[in-house]
């Protein structure tokens, strides 16, 4: 995959994880649009359950809103419902509780511009469930509402178990608002592009070029063989992360009391493969790279 930091453009802020009214969210569409536009974002998807809502009528002041929905094919091994997020689709897409997860991804796939795993911790997702699957780009490695609702946001082990395992996705950050308590503007990506329509966003989304955080800013990544210098907003520590058993670095190893860091060169191992960074701030919020496969 390429490396987005190294791609020209510049860094579009959105959310691909939104409810309204119109599904179990609090707010009207307007209303969401406003609140994620008055905050600074470039792009929001407004993704309820079950049903398109179409940007048709509302005001957006300039905010681009992408085309989305969440889907529930399925049941997983310990009996819960998937969640599935579709962006990108032109028309509504139905699809049935009762067939598998596979079953739901081959009818809803076809019919968007690229779809993820929702929350796989909160929906309390195993391997079993997620491995092997044709058809998704990734996974939710942070999920704003299910961190603040019961402390289960954080899906970094489902990924690295399935990066271990051979699998490319990728990590979206994501609100999965509902506004029924203070749950928005806590997770969203980074997009990379020279094109801030929402057609070269959701193409530059679609080719990974984005990363995800909760707080940190990362503002460049240089990868070498045996390095790795990382740029970012002031952090307390940088990690590479590598899913293989026992391998990655931290800067607490260089200086166990840790930064504030700006920038920071760590060393690699060749063998290390793929291999994500993640920065964390002061307060203990986190950005994710998304996987480097070096071959």
């Amino acid at each position: 995959m390429h490396n987005p930091f190294e791609l020209p453009g510049s860094f579009l802020k959105g959310n691909l994880h939104t409810h309204t009214t119109n599904s179990d969210g609090k707010f009207t569409p307007q209303q969401a649009v406003d609140h994620y536009r008055k905050a600074g974002y470039d792009f929001l998807a407004i993704t309820d359950h079950g049903r398109l809502t179409p940007g048709d009528g509302l005001d957006t002041d300039g905010l681009i809103l992408l085309p989305g929905m969440e889907l529930h094919p399925g049941t997983g091994e310990l009996g819960q419902t998937h969640h599935l997020v579709a962006i990108g689709m032109e028309t509504q897409i139905d699809v049935p509780r009762d067939v598998t997860l596979q079953a739901g991804l081959d009818a809803i796939v076809p019919c968007s511009r690229f779809t993820f795993i929702a929350h796989p911790y909160w929906t309390s997702l195993t391997y079993r469930d997620l491995q092997g699957l044709s058809g998704p780009i990734g996974l939710e490695v942070f999920n704003s509402t299910c961190e603040y609702g019961i402390g289960r946001g954080d899906s970094a082990v489902h990924w690295d178990e399935l990066l271990a395992r051979g699998e490319r996705l990728l990590g979206f950050a994501v609100d999965d608002a509902h506004c029924h308590y203070p749950d928005t503007l806590g997770g969203w990506i980074m997009v990379k592009t020279e094109d801030g329509s929402a057609e070269g966003i959701l193409e530059a989304i679609a080719a990974g070029s984005f990363y995800a955080s909760r707080g940190p800013s990362i503002e460049g990544v240089t990868l070498g063989d045996k390095q790795v210098t990382v740029r970012c907003s002031p952090c307390r520590a940088v990690h590479v992360i590598c899913p293989s058993a026992g391998c990655g670095m931290t800067t607490y190893q260089l200086a166990p009391n840790g930064g504030p860091y700006t920038q920071v060169t760590l060393p690699l191992s060749p063998d290390w493969n793929p291999i994500r960074v993640e920065c964390l701030d002061e307060s203990g919020r986190k950005a994710w790279t998304n996987p480097f496969w070096r071959d």
